[in-house]
C-alpha cells in the first residue's frame, strides 16, 4: 500500500491529467507527458534528498509507487500512438487495426512472460533483485528496458510500469471492440456533417447519465438506467457496459468531491453565465 503522501500526489496528478482529455491528440500527449515528468522529478528529488530507511522501504517504492506514476507517462505515449495510427475509414479495417493492437500487447507480455507472471501473481521472492538499485542488472536480458538513471531506477520498475500501461491500453481497445454494432449506426453527425465523438473519460459520461436518470429527465423518470446507458453508448460510440462497476469506483473516490465532472460542469456553466452578465462597454459591442 502506498504512503499517504504518494497517494495524494498520484490523485492530484490524475486529476490534472483529466483536464487534458478534450485536447487534440498531440497536445494532450505533450501535456500529459509534461505533467507526469514533473511528478517523477518531484519523486526523484524526494528519494535523492531523503533516501530510504530500509531495503524494504526501497523495494516498496520501486515496486508499488514509482511504476504507478511512470505508467501514466507510458500510457500517454501508447494511447497517442494508437490514436494517430488509426485507419481513416472505419469498418473491417478498423477492426483489424484494433485487433493488431491487442496482438502487439500480447506479444510484449509473452516476450517478458516470466516477469509478467511475477507481476500478475504478486510474487515477492525476487524483489531484492528486481527493485533495489544496482541489483540484478543482468536478470532481464532481452527485455525492452531503456537506458535509465541508476540513482532513480531498478531492473523491474520500468517493466512493472509498462505492464500497467499496456493493461490500461488493452482495456481501452477491448472497450472499443465491445461497442455494439447497431444496424445503420455510426458516429453522430451535426447538420453540418461534422462527426461528434465522446472524447472525454467514459467515467464522466457515466456521471452525467446517472444525473439525468436520478433527476428523472427522460420519460418522466419511467426508464431503466440500462436503457439510458444504451442510448448514450450508441449515440457517442463509447463502451458503458461496465457502468455499475465504474459508478462503484466513483463512490470510492478519496477526493473532496466524488462527482468531479458534474461539479466541473456546474462551475464552467456558472462562469459562462457570469461572463455573459459582465458589463461590456458600448464601444466593444
Amino acid at each position: 500500500m502506498m504512503e499517504k503522501k504518494y497517494e495524494s500526489m498520484l490523485r492530484g496528478l490524475e486529476r490534472e491529467l483529466e483536464k487534458f482529455s478534450g485536447l487534440p491528440h498531440l497536445e494532450r500527449m505533450r501535456s500529459e507527458v509534461s505533467s507526469v515528468r514533473g511528478s517523477l522529478l518531484v519523486l526523484q528529488n524526494m528519494v535523492l534528498e531523503n533516501g530510504f530507511g530500509s531495503q524494504a522501504e526501497e523495494i516498496e517504492f520501486f515496486r508499488s509507487v514509482k511504476p504507478r506514476f511512470y505508467s501514466l507517462l507510458i500510457f500517454a505515449l501508447e494511447r497517442y500512438s494508437l490514436e494517430t495510427g488509426r485507419p481513416l475509414v472505419k469498418g473491417k479495417g478498423m477492426l483489424r487495426y484494433l485487433r493488431g493492437q491487442l496482438e502487439y500487447i500480447d506479444r510484449f507480455f509473452a516476450v517478458n512472460g516470466f516477469f509478467y507472471q511475477y507481476y500478475r501473481l504478486g510474487a515477492r521472492e525476487l524483489d531484492a533483485l528486481y527493485f533495489v538499485r544496482g541489483a540484478g542488472a543482468d536478470l532481464l536480458v532481452g527485455s525492452e528496458i531503456p537506458a535509465l538513471d541508476a540513482s532513480f531506477s531498478t531492473v523491474g520498475d520500468y517493466l512493472f510500469a509498462k505492464f500497467m500501461a499496456l493493461e490500461s491500453l488493452r482495456e481501452l481497445v477491448v472497450a472499443e471492440l465491445e461497442v455494439p454494432l447497431v444496424a445503420g449506426s455510426g458516429a453522430v453527425r451535426s447538420k453540418k456533417g461534422r462527426e461528434l465523438r465522446w472524447t472525454g473519460d467514459s467515467c464522466n459520461l457515466i456521471e452525467l447519465v446517472y444525473g439525468i436518470f436520478d433527476c428523472r429527465q427522460v420519460n418522466d423518470g419511467e426508464v431503466d438506467l440500462s436503457d439510458l446507458m444504451d442510448v448514450f453508448e450508441q449515440c457517442f460510440q463509447v463502451n458503458l457496459s461496465r457502468y455499475f462497476r465504474r459508478f462503484t469506483e466513483i463512490k470510492r473516490r478519496k477526493s473532496i468531491s466524488k462527482t468531479r465532472f458534474l461539479d466541473e460542469m456546474a462551475r464552467v456553466v456558472n462562469k459562462r453565465i457570469e461572463d455573459g452578465d459582465a458589463y461590456v462597454p458600448m464601444a466593444m459591442r
